[in-house]
């Protein structure tokens, strides 16, 4: 067990590992054939990858920018470079996968897709999410973290354009998050 709890990658395969057992075991019962079994899994795929971006929308809101705020300028590159940089690749690569399995599960809907409007208006929201991750948070987090040359100035103003749209994303998370819901249980 201290294997498993030595590290994150370690506790997540393990989770892996027990959600496919489930998995299986679920097919083996005759719960479930082939087809469904696909299905339920590029589900389960886009509901932890919106999780995992959902949580660290929260995290860089009420804590990493608080954070950036409350240390010196000598102690802000630490923070940017552990914290900051490795969270933000986290999320850029949730985000990803989010509106990849999204996209899977929109595929076999069709033309249908357009007779429910609170899931398009649920795909409108995350899509709008996902640009704001790739046009917005992205060039700018690349500005303070240095995979980008930019002046002071040009960091300062990327800094200011993080919080805003950091905010933006998490007053849209909650709503998109309940349309969603919304959309996969009552159909509409």
């Amino acid at each position: 067990m201290q294997t498993v709890l030595a590290s994150a990658r370690n506790a997540a395969a393990a989770g892996v590992l027990i959600a496919i057992v489930v998995l299986a075991l679920a097919a083996v019962l005759g719960a479930m054939d082939a087809h469904m079994a696909g299905v339920l899994t590029v589900r389960a795929l886009h509901v932890l990858a919106a999780m995992i971006w959902a949580g660290l929308i929260v995290f860089v809101n009420v804590v990493q920018l608080a954070a950036l705020k409350a240390v010196t300028d000598a102690e802000r590159p630490i923070i940017v470079r552990h914290i900051a940089g490795p969270s933000a690749r986290v999320f850029t690569g949730a985000a990803h996968a989010t509106l990849a399995t999204g996209i899977i599960m929109a595929i076999p809907l069709g033309g249908s897709l357009f007779h429910r409007p609170v899931l398009l208006l649920a795909l409108l929201g995350g899509l709008v999410m996902w640009a704001i991750v790739q046009f917005v948070l992205r060039p700018n987090v690349a500005r303070i973290t240095g995979k980008v040359a930019a002046t002071d100035a040009e960091k300062g103003a990327a800094r200011t354009a993080i919080a805003t749209w950091a905010r933006v994303n998490l007053m849209l998370v909650i709503p998109v998050t309940v349309v969603m819901l919304v959309a996969a249980h009552a159909g509409l």
